[in-house]
């Protein structure tokens, strides 16, 4: 008769173990999400959408129309006016000045209007291609990052270019390309989570103000695709502001890379006040490759 104890004791334990999660859509309030994470190189570019209860299918249809936007830079008014909202595009004519911070406020019909704000990093990040290698397998890149004394918060990414074979048409096409590494930075953000990733987040704690190499290995096998002939490589590196790089952080803990379903919830407000996403700033410095 022990092993029906057994049994009611594994049930027990089972049953003890369940969480209950409500989805209750009932008193949902939609917000606007705003998506915005501009380059100081660049215009301010803002995508205006809807959020929809868990349960819910999320709308296909862009937002169009007139929308009420003010922008501030150091707390002196930059822009206050109706715009018009296209496909849930917006193009502001400014270009984000390098240690600056901006407030965005926006209003688009019956939704709680958004108030952001964010700072644009004061450096450039400086990188350098020292020397590639190529075998029969892969190539290895090593770079030099230059950092300086204030705290960097980096965003590194690698994308393949090149021209892809279309029907009759020759079509310039990029890819995000993975890439692996055994340096120390990438530790949390890669080696722990799989071999290959084609973005990675890290900091310079550890190498504040100093020179750094990195060695990146880039398997040739991943260069190849139907149709596409490959012609260079796009190594980006860019130094976020402290509030993208906590988003960001907050989204790979959210989609499991540090851990197990539910291992952490963390909430993706972003800086977005009344409304969900972000409005961020970086500066970047981009690297070619060619093949």
């Amino acid at each position: 008769m022990k092993w029906w104890l057994y049994i009611a004791y594994g049930l027990v334990i089972m049953t003890g173990c369940e969480q209950s999660l409500p989805f209750d859509s009932e008193g949902f309030e939609p917000k606007l999400v705003i998506n915005s994470f501009n380059s100081s190189d660049s215009f301010m570019q803002i995508g205006v959408s809807t959020s929809t209860s868990t349960l819910k299918t999320p709308t296909r249809y862009a937002l169009n129309g007139k929308c009420n936007v003010l922008l501030l830079k150091n707390n002196l008014l930059l822009l206050s006016d109706s715009l018009n909202l296209v496909n849930g595009k917006l193009q502001l004519p400014f270009q984000a000045s390098t240690g600056s911070i901006y407030e965005l406020q926006l209003g688009y019909g019956a939704f709680p209007s958004i108030k952001a704000k964010d700072s644009v990093p004061v450096n450039v990040p400086e990188l350098y291609l020292d020397t590639m290698v190529s075998n029969t397998v892969y190539y290895t890149l090593k770079l030099r990052v230059q950092d300086n004394s204030a705290p960097q918060k980096y965003q590194f990414q690698t994308v393949l270019h090149g021209k892809e074979l279309v029907g009759t048409d020759s079509v310039l096409t990029s890819y995000p390309l993975p890439f692996s590494s055994t340096d120390k930075i990438f530790i949390s953000t890669i080696r722990t989570v799989a071999e290959n990733n084609s973005f990675a987040l890290f900091s310079d704690e550890l190498w504040n103000g100093q020179e750094r190499i990195i060695d990146l290995r880039i398997t040739k096998e991943d260069l190849l695709r139907p149709d596409f002939k490959p012609e260079y490589i796009e190594i980006k590196l860019a130094n976020l502001s402290n509030n993208m790089y906590n988003y960001y952080v907050a989204l790979l803990q959210n989609n499991h890379v540090y851990g197990g379903p539910l291992s952490s919830v963390t909430d993706l407000n972003g800086n977005i006040e009344q409304g969900l996403g972000g409005f961020y700033f970086y500066t970047q410095t981009i690297h070619r490759v060619d093949l």
